[in-house]
């Protein structure tokens, strides 16, 4: 779809491989709903208490030595691969630029982290209060985006928001003799659009599971105290959901920071972000200078992910 699109310039062609693949994914999706609509789930009362097994011998040396490679190979030695070549090129690469590029990465990243989890919260917690059949498919719809490609979401966001542009462009012209040029698909709120529909689901599974853990007696004890639904969200379940809500805010962040297939195709004039520097200085063979916005990305995103665990370590201490 891409070299479609970039390559040959064929719009036409990488839309309709675009709404084949989508045909695909959304059939995947039906029939793995299908396989599970005769399954139920029952939450037990009694929790079992996790217990470790303690290795020793060379069953500990076999398991530390297969741990070990996998984060030396996996981690350590390409990122220390990074960094030296970022300490090599500092002075050239740490500029007003890289800042620029670092600052617009983490605006990205903000602004569609915040946008899911309120729209992930407010679609959880319309489907507690009406569980419904057409409140339970939107949201399964909206949680079907992280399935699908970024550029196949590319294509689906850009064409329509292209064509409203064009439709109001030329009755701005006609009436007004005024142009507007490109609203939507041409600033970022087209790219905004795209990483919502893509990572909606990332954070709408972190708060239903949170959803899930309370239980809907505490919901009608608060509502025969006379409490409204709105009440009932922001007095009891949001102080209770705070490290569901936190881990969906840092997954679409971390998802956001890396994405480069919408942000590479949506993206207005003059627009850059880490992601994009690193695959345009990568295409270029110009490694060694795009190792520092490449170990900007992962160092970013690393420490989303230690205060993910860290909470999430804390969370089973907790509850023992």
């Amino acid at each position: 779809i891409f070299r479609t699109w970039y390559g040959l310039g064929d719009l036409q062609t990488a839309s309709q491989l675009a709404a084949l693949l989508l045909l695909f994914v959304f059939t995947l999706f039906v029939l793995e709903r299908w396989s599970r609509q005769r399954l139920r789930f029952h939450h037990s009362s009694s929790r079992k208490r996790v217990t470790r097994i303690r290795l020793s011998g060379w069953r500990a040396t076999a398991a530390l030595s297969l741990a070990s490679l996998i984060l030396v190979a996996g981690f350590i030695l390409p990122g220390a691969r990074l960094l030296l070549w970022a300490l090599q090129n500092w002075q050239t690469n740490l500029n007003m630029d890289f800042l620029a590029l670092l600052g617009n990465s983490f605006m990205l990243a903000a602004l569609a982290s915040i946008c899911c989890l309120v729209l992930a919260l407010f679609l959880g917690y319309g489907k507690r209060l009406h569980p419904g059949r057409v409140e339970t498919g939107a949201v399964r719809v909206a949680a079907t985006g992280y399935a699908v490609p970024g550029t196949v979401i590319a294509v689906g966001v850009l064409l329509p928001f292209a064509w409203l542009d064009n439709q109001f462009d030329s009755f701005m012209r006609e009436h007004f003799d005024i142009s507007t040029g490109l609203l939507l698909s041409g600033t970022l709120a087209a790219l905004l659009f795209a990483y919502i529909v893509r990572f909606l689901s990332v954070s709408l599974q972190s708060v239903e599971s949170g959803l899930a853990a309370i239980r809907p007696s505490i919901d009608e004890s608060a509502r025969s105290l006379g409490s409204s639904p709105w009440q009932v969200l922001r007095r009891i379940h949001i102080p209770v959901l705070r490290g569901s809500l936190l881990t969906a805010l840092l997954l679409v962040f971390v998802d956001v920071l890396k994405e480069l297939p919408a942000t590479l195709i949506l993206r207005p004039f003059n627009f850059n972000t880490l992601a994009v520097r690193t695959y345009e200085l990568a295409s270029d063979e110009r490694l060694a200078d795009a190792a520092t916005p490449a170990l900007a990305i992962v160092l970013t995103g690393l420490l989303p992910v230690i205060l993910l665990s860290r909470s999430i370590s804390r969370e089973h201490d907790r509850h023992g």
